[in-house]
């Protein structure tokens, strides 16, 4: 009798450990896929161009926020031609404002509220997922905190303008800290920009 309840609690304690062992597994696949680093098509397209932080003053809506959620979990929007040629991407990034600095007149958001803006960066399935970007721009991280650039796309949304030098990392506040300023006319504009704003960036 006790030989063969050994026998049943052995094989209980064993179909647990395979259980857990295949949870865990299956973790570590998501959390490896998850921060496994995506492959990347960058397009070239024409855009209006910022090159001091006086003409970047003119931008609709100027503002100091953080990302809340990581890229892989924002919502990615595409869109196709008839023919299935790829039209239109962007994705759709939750910002919680730290600071306004400039906004239109009807504009209603206050601090520590949050905003949906649009990145030129998206996601789309070919022959598994990538990630797709003009001018090779990159996505802000979450958890970053940035003084961010945009207009209105005439749609209610507001879009980050200049690409890639429409947004700088105020946590990384060195200009030559960002892979993406490889330029010196990069690097300048960032350090004017942080000097024009100084007054709201702690």
């Amino acid at each position: 009798m006790n030989l063969k309840m050994n026998r049943l609690y052995m094989k209980i304690a064993i179909g647990i450990m395979l259980t857990a062992i295949v949870f865990v597994c299956a973790a570590f696949s998501t959390f490896s896929q998850k921060n496994e680093p995506m492959e990347t098509i960058s397009l070239e397209a024409l855009y209006i161009t910022y090159e001091s932080a006086e003409e970047l003053d003119e931008a609709d809506l100027i503002l100091i926020g953080t990302p809340t959620s990581d890229f892989s979990d924002r919502e990615h929007k595409t869109s196709y031609y008839a023919d299935g040629s790829l039209q239109d991407f962007y994705t759709l990034t939750e910002i919680e404002v730290d600071k306004i600095i400039k906004s239109p007149n009807d504009f209603d958001l206050k601090e520590s509220e949050t905003l949906s803006i649009i990145e030129p960066v998206g996601m789309i399935e070919l022959d598994g997922t990538k990630k797709i970007t003009i001018d090779e721009y990159k996505e802000m991280e979450k958890g970053e905190k940035y003084i961010i650039f945009l207009n209105d796309n005439g749609y209610g949304q507001y879009s980050v303008i200049n690409n890639d030098l429409g947004k700088f990392n105020l946590d990384s506040k060195s200009a030559k800290s960002e892979k993406s300023l490889s330029k010196n006319s990069a690097i300048t504009l960032k350090e004017d920009v942080l000097e024009k704003y100084s007054e709201f960036i702690e």
